[in-house]
């Protein structure tokens, strides 16, 4: 009777493990900090961390995440700053070396001259993502921080047109906020005609900080939310007519058009049909090993201590999950990473 009990929990559990998809994206946060001092992110004002994962655990994770996907899942290498970690790169080329074949980078470029764009271009990672959010040298760095910000971000683009390496694409990641609003479809021309795909995210409340739902209404921030209205709706039609038009924008039209929604009021659900899905096919893994389906709901482990598979299909995976299920939260992942439309 009690074999008959014990065989009838394991067939139910394989049956839960089926509605749950393996993961088909994982983020691989190397460190919370950075060389620059983005008014939208304070980072850089984060020590570095003792308790950071070494190269040796990355790579071990990653030969234990391989048993468990296969090798069909996403790799985006990111921080904080990932550049500012001593190995990184060798660490890419440990990721590529084990058979995944869609290794990306997302980074600031300040960090990078034409040896290191070389090094990573023959790297084996397939994109490398910059952040650029203007062609305007005064207006990138003034919101970067950084006198000069632009001009190495806009170098290392050339760097690896001039030698792309194994890169199979390039790729500008752009906020979408008030002070870089005029020149944003400038932007889009310039990526275009340098064959470099763009990715757009909507300002969301600044990083690092604790600060109420209606942070952009306060006088020290209230400047990086677009408050020309028309302007902006003019901009994302814009970029919408230059998707249909076949122009590389990673966004898909129905996310621009929710960026309208959002803008108008943060707090009007973007999710119209369908419910946010950030608990199956994606995790975030951070530079202490705590994994998370959400950046929201907390750490549902550690991979320090339990392998993936086991912290994946968990109770307490389970219970986020649930929660994730019934959210109601326009965060910054749903809007800006992981719509759907």
């Amino acid at each position: 009777m009690l074999r008959n009990k014990e065989r009838l929990v394991r067939k139910e559990i394989e049956r839960w493990k089926m509605d749950v998809r393996k993961p088909a994206f994982c983020s691989i946060e190397v460190l919370y900090s950075c060389i620059l001092k983005c008014k939208m992110c304070h980072m850089w004002k984060n020590p570095r961390s003792p308790e950071e994962m070494s190269i040796e655990d990355w790579e071990k994770f990653i030969v234990i995440l391989k048993e468990f996907t296969g090798t069909n899942i996403s790799i985006n290498i990111t921080g904080g700053e990932p550049l500012l970690k001593e190995g990184v790169l060798d660490l890419a080329r440990f990721i590529v070396q084990n058979g995944f074949n869609a290794v990306s980078m997302t980074t600031n470029g300040f960090l990078i001259d034409k040896s290191i764009a070389q090094t990573i271009a023959d790297s084996g990672m397939s994109m490398i993502s910059m952040s650029l959010d203007s062609i305007d040298g005064g207006v990138h760095d003034n919101i970067r921080g950084l006198k000069g910000a632009c001009r190495k971000v806009m170098d290392a683009f050339e760097y690896f047109r001039n030698y792309p390496g194994n890169l199979k694409k390039l790729g500008v990641q752009t906020i979408i906020m008030g002070p870089n609003l005029e020149g944003i479809l400038d932007l889009v021309r310039w990526a275009h005609e340098r064959n470099i795909s763009i990715y757009f995210m909507a300002i969301a409340q600044p990083l690092c900080l604790s600060l109420p739902s209606n942070w952009y209404l306060e006088s020290e921030y209230s400047f990086l939310w677009p408050k020309e209205k028309a302007k902006l709706f003019d901009v994302i039609d814009g970029l919408v007519k230059f998707k249909e038009n076949g122009i590389d924008i990673g966004n898909s039209v129905a996310q621009l058009k929710a960026f309208k929604t959002y803008f108008t009021d943060p707090n009007d659900f973007v999710k119209k049909y369908r419910q946010c899905r950030m608990g199956d096919g994606m995790l975030k893994v951070d530079p202490q090993g705590s994994v998370a389906l959400c950046a929201e709901k907390g750490s549902i482990g550690n991979v320090r201590i339990d392998k993936i598979e086991d912290i994946w299909f968990s109770e307490k995976a389970a219970t986020v999950r649930e929660s994730i299920k019934t959210c109601k939260t326009n965060c910054p992942q749903l809007i800006n990473c992981f719509f759907e439309d």
